[in-house]
């Protein structure tokens, strides 16, 4: 592609390079030059114009568009055309965005005239949520990126999985004489609002004391019960492995899978399993509703998705979750003098 100045006189058919005034209206960038357009653009004093010239095998802007939406095959995902070479991409469920990034880098990586913008992998969205926009740079695109664009594209999995509101969620409480019943009942309250998010209307409660052998006990029943996903909340944080939570869950015959996260605030985080019932140990920043490390959990297992090692492991970026200070309270240079 190439941009030449014409005169006016000479503008005819040309794709005009960028918006210009004319004398009654607003001629458009990328327009299609008509005599009426010239007639209004001389009128208006205009002697040239920059126009766009295709090389050979030059694809348009619209037509990279729609070849590339074509080949898009997202799941849960609705496109609409906007202007430019542009077509936006929003959610159509509730759920959880998910997608490989070094797959998208790899697409845009292909040339810098086509580009495809997303939101973060793992983002909550919503029914309408507008979760990634592809955009056509130049007013032509060359054949062979646009192959290897089509290409890239008809194997990208990206999906936004939905929420399993389905599931059967228990909460067990232990106490041990420092945290109070009301307190309790408000911890109660936070995590039934935070599985609303998902869907998940009911959450089975159940209170026991601080110790090995009782929680051990109830860690069965839940199991019993097909139970997918158990809460326990201690009376005390957990410390180690061998600490009474990681103890009862070994004693009931299940295994911890990972202690500790590196996401702030939720770092003392134990995620284990009995059987196919998935048990979390949680830290006790989990009586706020502020966004915390059981929520990044949350999201992958309600919306399906194994939590492994290696993605705690992964969490640590963008893991620090606390709000920053405001500037306004940042120390002044002589602070650090």
């Amino acid at each position: 592609m190439r941009l030449i100045r014409v005169s006016i006189n000479e503008a005819l058919g040309y794709q005009i390079a960028h918006s210009q005034m004319g004398h009654r209206k607003r001629l458009p960038k990328a327009s299609i030059i008509s005599q009426a357009d010239i007639k209004d653009l001389i009128e208006a004093g205009i002697d040239t114009l920059d126009v766009v010239i295709p090389d050979c095998l030059d694809v348009s802007e619209e037509v990279v568009a729609d070849r590339l939406i074509e080949a898009l095959k997202w799941t849960n995902c609705v496109t609409k055309r906007a202007n430019g070479g542009r077509f936006n991409i929003y959610a159509s469920c509730d759920g959880l965005l998910c997608f490989d990034r070094a797959v998208v880098d790899g697409f845009n990586g292909i040339c810098e005239d086509i580009t495809l913008a997303t939101r973060l992998p793992q983002t909550p969205v919503k029914l309408g949520d507008h979760i990634a926009t592809l955009k056509i740079i130049p007013f032509f695109v060359q054949e062979d990126n646009v192959e290897l664009a089509e290409s890239a594209m008809q194997t990208m999995e990206v999906a936004v999985r939905p929420w399993r509101n389905n599931l059967r969620v228990e909460l067990i409480q232990t106490r041990n004489g420092t945290v109070s019943s009301k307190i309790q009942d408000k911890a109660l309250e936070i995590q039934s609002r935070r599985l609303a998010f998902y869907g998940i209307d009911q959450l089975h409660e159940y209170r026991e004391e601080h110790r090995i052998e009782d929680l051990a006990i109830e860690i069965t029943k839940a199991s019993t019960r097909k139970t997918e996903i158990l809460l326990i909340l201690g009376a005390s944080a957990i410390c180690d492995r061998s600490d009474i939570v990681p103890g009862a869950l070994v004693k009931a015959g299940g295994s911890t899978i990972y202690f500790g996260m590196p996401v702030d605030p939720g770092n003392l985080m134990l995620i284990g399993a009995l059987g196919s019932m998935t048990v979390i140990g949680m830290p006790g920043c989990v009586r706020s509703p502020a966004l915390n490390g059981l929520d990044l959990v949350l999201d992958r297992l309600v919306a399906g998705i194994d939590v492994l090692p290696s993605d705690i492991q992964a969490m640590g970026v963008g893991g620090l979750l606390k709000p920053l200070p405001s500037r306004l309270n940042l120390p002044t240079i002589d602070t650090f003098e």
